[in-house]
């Protein structure tokens, strides 16, 4: 194998932070797009290491799975991580705090119950997520006044992850600014950062198109 697999379904969802962090990071990879119906057979293989989706494939034949560790792991063989171990374990908090917010949304969309999915929905959008943005944005403005990155001056995963919850989750993989960041000057601005990235741009530009 000469280069890196990535293994997942046809959908943004939990695998397209790791797509986006092999773009950021300009390493060369398989997107291996499994179909839906495909899943059974994949699964009883015994390749997922924790019998889900997604997961890589290294060069080495590695297999390594959780969509975050696997974007961490990226970020890290593309220089994406900062050099500071404080500073790593802040941008680790802000893409944890961002995959919680993806994890909420993901159970709002599969609610059966109709009126609490309803009622959930309303909550979340009307408290949580502006609750949760207010934190975002404080983080962002004490380095550098929100003018940069959210550790400064460099990309690194924690705005790849952020970027991601955002742009599949509330933009649906448009390349537009979510309403929900429009209340927060400094997250638009962040947003528009991160999304102007030339690699990253390309990436999303580029992309097959996916409701989820």
């Amino acid at each position: 194998m000469s280069g890196y697999k990535l293994v997942y379904f046809p959908i943004r969802g939990r695998g397209e932070r790791t797509r986006l962090a092999f773009a950021a990071a300009k390493i060369d990879f398989e997107d291996t797009r499994l179909p839906f119906e495909e899943w059974a057979k994949e699964k009883a293989s015994g390749r997922p290491p924790f019998g889900h989706l997604p997961y890589i494939v290294t060069p080495e034949g590695k297999i390594l799975g959780q969509s975050s560790s696997i974007t961490k792991y990226i970020c890290k063989k593309g220089g994406l991580c900062p050099a500071d171990s404080f500073d790593e374990a802040t941008a680790d908090s802000i893409g944890d705090e961002a995959m919680d917010l993806v994890e909420a949304v993901i159970k709002l969309h599969f609610e059966k119950d109709e009126k609490k999915k309803e009622e959930s929905t309303k909550k979340f959008f009307e408290t949580t997520l502006p609750d949760e943005l207010k934190h975002f944005e404080a983080i962002l403005k004490s380095r550098d006044g929100g003018n940069a990155f959210f550790l400064g001056e460099k990309l690194t995963s924690a705005d790849i992850l952020f970027f991601d919850f955002c742009n599949s989750f509330l933009s649906k993989g448009e390349p537009t600014v979510p309403e929900p960041l429009k209340k927060f000057p400094l997250l638009e601005k962040h947003y528009n950062r991160v999304l102007n990235v030339p690699e990253l741009n390309a990436w999303i530009t580029k992309r097959p198109k996916s409701e989820l």
